[in-house]
């Protein structure tokens, strides 16, 4: 009885897990998902004081979901660092592009927690936002190759980011 209460345990998180949402699909639906979130705050509190309150409070929200966005990705780069020997090559191509995406995803998140609310003229932002679009259209060019066995559509974190208003 213990045998079969424990294989039909074992076949349920097994056949549970073949329907699982990949992690890499899920990155990409909260990528989607902060990109909506840091349009807003900036159309909210994008020219507004870095003295707002509220304003602070958001973007202190949205750095710390962006952080917890960059540990998730990391958990994914982790179970693409491993690639077996025997790998074919077009599993091998299809990890490397995958990892060079969530790269760039990481790049990106860090950017806009580092920038958000910054001006726009700084250059070390202005400069990483310039990085940031001409990696993203190296790597839209290998998308379709690199990743089309899944559906969801690449929809990276946008770089601007709203000028920072002068103080007063």
């Amino acid at each position: 009885m213990k045998k079969l209460l424990l294989g039909f345990i074992l076949d349920l998180i097994l056949t549970s897990s073949l329907f699982a949402l990949p992690l890499t699909a899920l990155i990409f639906q909260q990528s989607a998902e902060l990109a909506k979130k840091v349009s807003a705050w900036n159309k909210q509190c994008g020219d507004k004081s870095s003295y707002d309150e509220t304003c602070m409070k958001k973007r202190s929200r949205l750095s710390g979901e962006l952080g917890q966005f960059v540990s998730l990705v990391n958990d994914e780069l982790e179970s693409l660092r491993d690639i077996s020997p025997d790998a074919s090559d077009d599993f091998v191509k299809e990890v490397n592009g995958r990892r060079k995406i969530m790269e760039l995803e990481v790049r990106n998140a860090l950017y806009i927690i580092k920038c958000l609310g910054v001006a726009a003229s700084e250059r070390q932002c202005s400069a990483e936002s310039a990085a940031i679009d001409v990696e993203k259209t190296a790597l839209q060019a290998e998308y379709k190759q690199t990743h089309a066995v899944f559906d969801g559509t690449w929809i990276s974190i946008p770089v601007t980011v709203s000028p920072r208003p002068k103080k007063p």
